[in-house]
């Protein structure tokens, strides 16, 4: 393995074959310098064909950085790359099991859309109390509780893994379409009389 020597503070590195003619760091005094070899250690490990190699690289990254308007930061030697830092991703103030429990008591009242800032949402389901049977919006409030896992401004929900959601929402699914089936007997006799 060649190895090159800082010319500041004569730190010495091993290195891979391929860093010579590049620009390096010393992790030591933090001086830039271009990696050379080390003529010390040079003529035992390097035939003259690698040597020679080497050098034409170390002339032609001297070529391409002169070229170069921008120098990108050189790798330090001896210490860890440091990771990006990635923001936690923003929750919303608000809980999805509340969410739920307010759509199953008050869900054709609209009242869970509203405390999620869905004005919108809530606005259709009590139209939807007078357009359509009680059983389809309490359906539809089932799937909502179901699917809906954020707020207005796209905030995860807080308890996005709780099970209340769940159990819920499928019991009002199975409760609307019992209760759908139920009222259709009731909906044909009021149409017969």
């Amino acid at each position: 393995m060649p190895t090159i020597i800082c010319p500041s503070c004569k730190q010495s590195y091993d290195v891979e074959p391929d860093v010579i003619g590049k620009k390096v760091q010393c992790a030591v005094c933090n001086e830039s310098f271009i990696a050379h070899l080390n003529r010390a250690r040079q003529r035992n490990e390097f035939t003259p064909q690698q040597i020679k190699q080497s050098t034409g690289q170390q002339t032609r990254f001297i070529q391409a950085q002169q070229a170069s308007q921008f120098a990108q930061t050189p790798p330090q030697f001896g210490r860890p790359m440091q990771q990006p830092h990635i923001p936690p991703v923003a929750e919303s103030d608000k809980s999805r099991n509340t969410f739920a429990l307010l759509g199953f008591f008050l869900g054709c009242l609209g009242i869970h859309n509203f405390y999620i800032g869905k004005i919108g949402n809530g606005i259709a389901t009590i139209l939807a109390n007078f357009l359509c049977s009680t059983p389809v919006v309490i359906f539809f409030v089932g799937i909502e509780l179901l699917t809906t896992t954020s707020d207005k401004q796209g905030l995860p929900l807080q308890d996005k893994d709780s099970p209340v959601p769940l159990v819920l929402g499928i019991l009002m699914i199975v409760g609307g379409v019992l209760l759908f089936i139920i009222t259709i007997p009731l909906y044909l006799a009021a149409l017969g009389k």
